[in-house]
């Protein structure tokens, strides 16, 4: 077994250990967020300002880089600013951290850079993830972010979370069947669009950057809107395509959008938590608790993809040749 795919069975406990950690952790009241990660730790980031910004909150996620060198002074000083990195020793994280010392930390790693430069550190507890592409890191900083999140709205979503977590372990025991699936359906040659709306963009580009890490797939997140505005014309390409789509807002206009991709030709991978009838489609159909929290709980299908379609190709999922875990340079 992989190290990513021992670290992917791990995230149930990790995450119930972040929610009862975090029963007290609060961000501080005030100035906006400006919330600011790299690569999963954006995608969280993401994640956690659209539940904000839908709750009539405002906050932003821009990324380390883009902040460090493009934000400026007065910008930054009209928003708390909030540092997430998993390490705590990412180039750029360290670098607003050491030019902005009253910023707020989230990461895994309690005595890294980070922690020890930001004001204050709130701590995930996914425990040691060493494969390059992350899992329980991702779904801990997700479900950290929108348990503090939830409590500035007024909000509660502990009891959606810690379900999250019994989600994924009832959902792994069905691990080895999911897996064939998409042994299946998917080509790990050809490249693919993972698509949603609402909190589900961010299910896509957390899984696209997955994919990438560990199959070497050339895999493109969007909003669903956003690929009908000009990339729609790629499924006369004979496209391949993931969908995520909870129980939602947009619920029904996105089983409407896929039929119709379906239509035109395209291949989905439809995760629901109701099977689609299509010649085309092939459907997983896992619970997803609340909308917000879905991208938790659907994680695991892009994990699993990643997993099978690394053995595909004769690589090792979570192993690579150019990166490296952490990013120490620019």
């Amino acid at each position: 077994m992989s190290k990513f795919f021992a670290e992917v069975k791990q995230q149930p406990e990790a995450i119930r250990a972040t929610v009862r950690n975090n029963a007290d952790s609060k961000f501080p009241a005030g100035k906006p967020l400006l919330l600011t990660g790299m690569g999963s730790s954006l995608a969280a980031s993401e994640l956690l300002v659209s539940y904000l910004n839908g709750q009539g909150i405002p906050a932003l996620a821009v990324d380390n880089s883009e902040l460090l060198y493009y934000g400026s002074e007065s910008f930054i000083a009209s928003h708390r600013l909030v540092i997430v990195s998993q390490s705590g020793e990412s180039y750029e994280a360290k670098k607003l951290a050491e030019r902005y010392p009253d910023a707020l930390a989230i990461t895994n790693s309690p005595e890294g850079s980070l922690a020890k430069l930001a004001s204050e550190a709130l701590l995930t507890h996914a425990g040691k993830e060493e494969a390059i592409a992350s899992s329980k890191s991702f779904t801990t900083t997700a479900a950290l972010m929108l348990q503090l999140g939830a409590r500035m709205a007024g909000n509660d979503l502990t009891g959606s979370l810690l379900a999250a977590a019994d989600v994924i372990e009832a959902q792994l025991e069905q691990e080895a069947s999911y897996r064939a699936l998409i042994r299946a359906f998917l080509d790990p040659l050809k490249p693919m669009v993972l698509l949603g709306r609402g909190p589900s963009v961010y299910t896509a580009r957390q899984g696209s950057l997955t994919l990438k890490e560990t199959a070497r797939i050339f895999a493109e997140a969007a909003s669903a809107p956003q690929f009908r505005h000009g990339p729609f014309e790629l499924i006369k390409e004979n496209l391949q395509a993931v969908f995520f789509n909870p129980k939602g807002s947009t619920y029904e206009i996105n089983r409407s959008y896929v039929t119709e991709m379906a239509d035109l030709g395209a291949k989905v991978l439809y995760v629901s938590d109701e099977p689609l009838a299509h010649e085309r489609v092939e459907s997983i159909v896992i619970p997803s608790v609340d909308e917000y929290v879905s991208p938790i709980v659907y994680s695991l299908v892009v994990q699993l993809a990643a997993v099978e379609l690394s053995t595909v190709r004769g690589l090792v999922a979570g192993e690579a040749q150019i990166i490296t875990k952490v990013t120490g340079k620019e």
